[in-house]
């Protein structure tokens, strides 16, 4: 066992720089993924029907839940590939790009073979009116085609990740981001589409995006200094580790979005205009998702080199850094929408009755910054040290919370669905906080030091 001394916890300027720098780009990145959204409802908020906005509610909702079920290819990847960048094990980043690109190419093909299986089983489950199920239904029979390419994106975002470069996930999301804004402008206010409009301008978009995530990956490859040899017999323990922490980060993806399609659904079941108001109000909390994440997968990069590169006192420091630039960020986040709430429905919807139940109902969402920015933070600890395990329990207890929560709070309606939703955030990030805890006391992150 080796020993330690005494350490310095307190982040010092350089700790805070180094995150900062990794930080600011995949900040600005973030933001234009929700961004994304907000263009899209806004468009869908300004037609003469809250279906349509509904209907593309409905369809993202349940084409996240399919993508990012498979989001542990780019949370697998990135902490892996981190750890070997800090070891500046070239062959190992090398077989961390091929095998999960594989395995996302395969799993794309695969969504796109069960479409005609997946989409209806989806929309049903919603129970939203017939009206927005079939607009729903065809905006995800075209949107289902772009899965490939959003999967082996993710493992290029991952990989680029971990290899410290924070500039090109920067221009890889605000490229592709910009462009879906522009196709989609073209497709419905230039062709008047609707809702189908939207989905055949993400399609082009994500397949624009891939293009440009390869070749970015390319310019990195490029830089090593040897050939492009692969030792297949390194591939079995590799595959070994990647199932494990794969499984672990699958069914945690599993069950938060569950949980979000859950708060949908029974959104929807209260009728359209709740759902419309409702899906303005997520926007927010996804756009504030999307702006603490950049701290988050900046700790991953950070972290995961900082214990692949075997310094204990540095990995620590780094978490308390990343810990202090998230608490800014969250209680600017909650002051801004207390202040901007209104400013901000009126900006996405013209209809009256889905401005008047937001604005009703804003007040929960003006709290969900500061009860979930830990659970934020610890996740991307976790995934930089590879942790998946507690990423997993912490989000199976929110959920065993959210749904009890729900059935006692049901009388009070929309006013009770947010109420469990504020609970599941929290449960979430106290169970998350305890795991931090835990592997700190018994210096797992350390095992192999």
């Amino acid at each position: 066992m080796v020993k330690h001394g005494p350490l310095q916890y307190a982040p010092e300027a350089k700790h805070m720089h180094q995150l900062w720098l990794l930080a600011w780009p995949l900040i600005v990145s973030n933001i234009s993924v929700p961004l994304l959204g907000l263009v899209d409802a806004a468009i869908m908020g300004h037609l003469d029907d809250a279906r349509y906005l509904g209907a593309v509610a409905l369809g993202a909702t349940l084409l996240s839940f399919i993508y990012w079920a498979f989001g542990f290819l780019r949370m697998g990847t990135v902490g892996l590939t981190a750890q070997a960048h800090g070891a500046q094990d070239t062959q190992r980043l090398m077989q961390l790009l091929f095998m999960p690109g594989l395995l996302a190419l395969v799993i794309g093909v695969g969504i796109m073979a069960l479409q005609s299986w997946l989409i209806p089983l989806g929309v049903s489950l919603m129970g939203a009116s017939t009206q927005v199920s079939g607009l729903a239904q065809e905006y995800l029979t075209i949107r289902v085609y772009s899965a490939p390419a959003v999967l082996v994106t993710y493992v290029c975002l991952g990989w680029l990740l971990g290899r410290q470069d924070s500039r090109s996930p920067l221009i890889l999301l605000v490229v592709t981001n910009v462009s879906n804004i522009g196709f989609n402008l073209l497709f419905v206010v230039g062709f008047d589409m609707t809702s189908a409009g939207v989905a055949w301008g993400s399609l082009l978009a994500d397949y624009c995006g891939l293009l440009l995530a390869l070749t970015l990956v390319w310019r990195h490859l490029a830089r090593f200094n040897q050939q492009f040899f692969i030792q297949w017999a390194a591939f079995s323990p590799l595959a070994k580790q990647l199932v494990r922490l794969n499984s672990y980060l699958f069914f945690r993806t599993l069950m938060l979005l569950f949980a979000f399609a859950f708060i949908t659904s029974q959104s929807a079941r209260m009728g359209d205009d709740v759902l419309a108001a409702n899906t303005l109000l997520l926007q927010y909390v996804t756009l504030l998702a999307y702006a603490l994440d950049g701290f988050a997968f900046a700790i991953e990069a950070a972290c995961g080199e900082a214990l692949g590169a075997k310094k204990r006192q540095r990995f620590y420091q780094l978490c308390y850094g990343a810990g202090v630039y998230s608490i800014i960020v969250a209680v600017a986040a909650t002051v801004g929408f207390w202040l901007l709430s209104d400013v901000f429905i009126n900006l996405l919807t013209s209809i009256e009755e889905v401005q008047k139940i937001a604005m009703q109902h804003a007040v929960w969402v003006t709290w969900v910054p500061i009860i979930s920015v830990w659970s934020y933070l610890f996740d991307g600890i976790f995934v930089g040290a590879t942790q998946a395990q507690a990423m997993f329990y912490s989000v199976l207890a929110s959920l065993g919370a959210l749904l009890p929560l729900w059935y006692l709070l049901q009388p009070w309606g929309n006013d009770g669905l947010w109420w469990a939703f504020l609970g599941f955030c929290g449960v979430r990030a106290l169970v998350a906080l305890a795991g931090f805890l835990w592997l700190s006391h018994k210096q797992t992150w350390f095992v192999n030091l």
